[in-house]
């Protein structure tokens, strides 16, 4: 594993001045007050000490497996027990990096994030491994459903998800829904909630709006519109079924705005590096599907302008956001006095010092010899078949073309069978097989297509290969 560097190096520096224009950059914020310095040393540790403590994880295949998801993902354990998420390439990872980094910084916790190349049967394998939470569940059921009822959600848990609101904004982290929050509990309530596969949709900005009923039209045409963005969390306030912490969520809305601009920017560089490929988890073709009323490579140079104007301006939208859903609810509360700048820093400082004793301790009870090579993990699964049967599963229409690419899907496979010796990855296969006949004897709609398409890893379970 590479150490990375952050910061605002030369070379960064001149990739900053590309994009904002070395005329732009007298107007932003570059020096650090006294309420932001110590954050920014302390936030850098932090970052620095799981750095250090993650190079020296080593994993193997865990017994508990995941089938999920557009990408194919190991769930992977490290020599202390704990269970991490392997997601293979490089989707939305320098958006999830980002977002990653930022939340550390102003106490909004995701599951700690890092990028990894493995040995996986035999091949080195680029990816992000993200920590499991033990025990947690889908955020989804409940909030949606018959037996939702935020007013089991803990004050924390809601907290925790206004503020997901605020960053989902100043970071364009628009891909939100319901399913990726999850959430453990204390006794009957949701205790903690945390947000996973972060991303970061740049070509949207400029189109968005903090509202309470603002969605990425990457989800609006395929999921039901009450679990997308945080629409269902206003609701219930408005409702007076939960209060929420407007107070301290726009104290924090300011102290975010006076962020350096430099900190803010730098999480955004490994992204503009890449060409913004791997900021989101969807590519300009699909946007186009979906709407034509935005064209990708033309909203590359403003993004990251827009983004940083966008937390300088932070208090206004708030306040917008706040003034409209109380008004909505029918009472009037001045959240503008809330906690100072000063007292916002240390109360995040405190956090920040609280999680680098753990790292701390957490080193000191690791081998001071360096850690053993990693060794390879044998896994079976058939990224082939997976990647020959999510083509045959575009959305499109079940017609018969659609007929023809199934029987020509199904030679595919079958010459994929033909070619391996593992039994386990014929078993695979031949799941896959079964699928596309069934296909074949009962068409499904466009729209079941398309659902199908987020199950695929259900026909191809995460084996150990016993033939070893």
């Amino acid at each position: 594993m590479k150490r990375r560097s952050w910061g605002i190096s030369r070379r960064r520096f001149l990739g900053f001045a590309g994009v904002f224009g070395l005329g732009a950059l007298g107007g932003l914020h570059f020096c650090r007050g006294p309420d932001h310095e110590r954050l920014v040393r302390l936030w850098r540790r932090r970052l620095e000490l799981e750095e250090d403590s993650f190079e020296r994880l080593r994993f193997t295949l865990s017994p508990t497996q995941l089938r999920s998801g557009k990408t194919l993902k190991l769930v992977l354990r490290d020599q202390f027990g704990d269970d991490w998420l392997f997601k293979m390439g490089d989707v939305a990872i320098d958006g999830a990096e980002a977002v990653y980094r930022i939340g550390c910084l102003f106490g909004w916790e995701t599951p700690e994030l890092h990028r990894i190349t493995l040995p996986i049967n035999d091949q080195m394998v680029f990816g992000s491994v993200q920590r499991l939470i033990p025990d947690a569940e889908d955020l989804g059921a409940h909030v949606i459903g018959p037996t939702a009822d935020l007013r089991r959600f803990s004050d924390s848990a809601l907290e925790y998800l206004l503020t997901a609101q605020l960053l989902w904004w100043v970071t364009a982290n628009h891909h939100v829904h319901t399913e990726q929050f999850i959430a453990t509990r204390k006794s009957d309530s949701i205790d903690r909630v945390h947000r996973i596969d972060n991303t970061v949709e740049w070509f949207l900005v400029g189109h968005d709006t903090l509202g309470a009923d603002y969605v990425t039209p990457l989800l609006a045409f395929k999921k039901s519109r009450l679990k997308l963005g945080y629409n269902w969390l206003w609701r219930r306030f408005r409702e007076s079924v939960i209060d929420l912490p407007l107070t301290k969520t726009h104290a924090l809305a300011c102290f975010i705005a006076d962020l350096p601009d430099e900190v803010f920017v730098e999480n955004f560089l490994p992204g503009i590096d890449n060409d913004f490929r791997s900021f989101p988890n969807a590519d300009g073709p699909m946007l186009t599907r979906v709407t034509h009323k935005i064209v990708p490579e033309g909203e590359k140079e403003l993004s990251l302008k827009r983004l940083v104007a966008r937390k300088h301006r932070l208090p206004e939208d708030t306040e917008r956001l706040f003034d409209e859903q109380l008004a909505v609810r029918g009472v009037e509360r001045d959240y503008r006095d809330g906690p100072s700048p000063r007292a916002i820093g240390e109360q995040l400082c405190a956090y920040l010092e609280t999680r680098i004793e753990e790292l701390e301790q957490r080193s000191a009870e690791q081998p001071p010899e360096p850690s053993p090579p990693q060794k390879t993990i044998q896994a079976i699964t058939s990224f082939a078949a997976y990647s020959v049967l999510l083509s045959a599963f575009r959305p499109g229409s079940v017609s018969h073309v659609q007929m023809q690419l199934f029987r020509a899907t199904v030679g595919e496979l079958e010459s994929l069978r033909a070619a391996t010796s593992s039994r386990h990855e014929r078993a695979a296969v031949d799941i896959a097989i079964d699928t596309i006949r069934g296909e074949l004897a009962a068409p499904r709609s466009p729209n079941e297509c398309l659902s199908l398409v987020s199950r695929l890893n259900e026909l191809f379970p995460v084996l150990p290969d016993s033939s070893r």
